[in-house]
């Protein structure tokens, strides 16, 4: 798990997805980690965002999609926050299962 500015988030996400293989998958949580949303890549092209805290919503398709998605998540789910923490985890299979039996894999950022 590491801490990144908040203003780091947007950049990274998209570096990171760039280089995701399929079944990988980051998470972005609020300090308190009771909000925020999490990412997983589906199929070769297509990926799967999951907003929870203040909207809960779950939304499939490209890079361009998810960027706005998260775009608009941070401004919802982040409304005061200046850091947020980053998981990253490898061979999730549904993307509400990042639960402690997956050990998150090594940070990216």
């Amino acid at each position: 798990m590491s801490k990144l500015h908040i203003g780091q988030v947007k950049s990274s996400c998209e570096r990171f997805m760039k280089a995701m293989q399929l079944g990988d998958a980051f998470e972005v949580l609020t300090f308190k980690r009771d909000r925020g949303f999490r990412v997983v890549k589906s199929t070769n092209d297509k990926f799967k965002i999951m907003q929870f805290g203040y909207i809960e919503q779950v939304t499939i398709g490209d890079i361009a999609d998810v960027k706005k998605v998260i775009k608009k998540a941070l401004k919802v789910e982040f409304p005061r926050s200046n850091m947020a923490w980053v998981n990253h985890y490898d061979n999730v299979e549904l993307i509400n299962d990042t639960s402690p039996k997956l050990q998150p894999q090594y940070s990216l950022f």
